[in-house]
């Protein structure tokens, strides 16, 4: 009775160390890989264990169960490679997931005759490899790292978002890993039209950013109104193709003061020289009845109404509306006339 007991109590112990040895085979049913040679770091900020490839600058851990004095946190090279004590030569990391990096060292290791079946966990510790540039009218400006797989959409996300003062295009100038999947030049620019897609007319739009990428978001087209109004400032075109009108964007500042002369507006359109800015009359009151064409305002014109009685010179009345606009500071939407100290 006492042997039988013995034999149970053996195969019990004998069966639970094999359940042991399959455990650290798998790994933990956690979310993880289960690949007994790579594990890779996942969770709600993490990437998905196929699409991530290191690049150099990347930190990885490497995490060596049978040999931890192995193990350790190791920078990529420049020329894509890591050194690991045990291992006498390099091992090429950039362009591996980390799965396939795990399968790389455990290969070394037994190549080197170290260690005979060694069960090896790698993770990203830190991205730096792979990487687009977010410039323009978004809230943090900056060098993102590529994580995943991004999209224009998630790429802006990234840097908090456009501003409310941003236009309705975004450049993307395309970097040498853009250039090799499309087939199109390093340096090629594509312009994607942001008010249709977000809007879902053209969701083809919303296309994947690669490493090396910038994207750039276009600054809202604005015109001024100042001078004799009751709210100047620069206002949005939020519709540039459409265009805003002289009556339009008086409308947007809220109309006119009572001293305002609305027979003697000016309309200054400005020019990368002072030679080349024109100083356009326009009556704004024969405008609003209808005795006037109303004429369209280019992005960056400025709308001047002077004061009644002020008899000035159109140059003159041009030098007051570029002063009030060199005042202007941004708030919010829309701008507003500000005070310099």
């Amino acid at each position: 009775m006492r042997n039988e007991i013995k034999r149970s109590v053996a195969a019990l112990f004998e069966f639970m160390r094999l359940i042991a040895v399959v455990s650290l085979i798998v790994g933990p049913l956690n979310g993880q890989t289960t690949t007994p040679v790579g594990q890779v770091q996942t969770g709600a900020a993490g990437p998905a264990v196929d699409e991530y490839r290191i690049g150099a600058n990347d930190v990885v851990s490497v995490s060596i169960l049978d040999a931890p004095e192995f193990s350790g946190k190791f920078r990529v090279s420049d020329a894509g490679l890591i050194e690991i004590a045990g291992v006498s030569t390099p091992i090429h990391a950039e362009g591996q997931t980390p799965n396939e990096l795990a399968h790389s060292i455990r290969q070394a290791f037994i190549d080197a005759k170290q260690l005979r079946d060694p069960k090896i966990n790698v993770f990203v510790e830190e991205y730096r490899g792979r990487t687009i540039t977010v410039l323009g009218a978004v809230s943090k400006p900056g060098v993102y790292p590529l994580q995943k797989r991004v999209t224009i959409l998630e790429a802006l996300s990234l840097a908090g978002g456009a501003l409310p003062n941003s236009g309705n295009t975004v450049t993307i100038v395309r970097g040498a890993a853009s250039a090799e999947a499309t087939g199109t030049a390093v340096g090629s620019v594509k312009i994607v039209d942001m008010s249709r897609l977000v809007q879902g007319e053209d969701l083809s739009a919303n296309v994947e950013v690669k490493n090396g990428d910038v994207v750039s978001v276009s600054a809202a087209q604005v015109v001024y109104v100042v001078g004799a109004v009751t709210k100047p400032g620069g206002f949005v075109m939020s519709n540039p193709s459409a265009g805003v009108s002289v009556v339009q964007a008086v409308a947007m500042a809220e109309g006119f003061r009572p001293v305002a002369s609305t027979h003697h507006g000016l309309i200054v359109r400005q020019s990368t020289s002072e030679k080349g800015r024109q100083e356009i009359p326009v009556d704004i009151a024969e405008m609003m009845v209808g005795k006037g064409t109303d004429m369209l305002l280019a992005p960056n014109d400025i709308l001047f109404i002077p004061e009644s009685g002020a008899k000035k010179t159109l140059k003159v009345m041009g030098e007051v509306a570029m002063s009030a606009v060199n005042g202007v500071a941004i708030y919010g939407l829309g701008y507003r006339i500000g005070t310099r100290p």
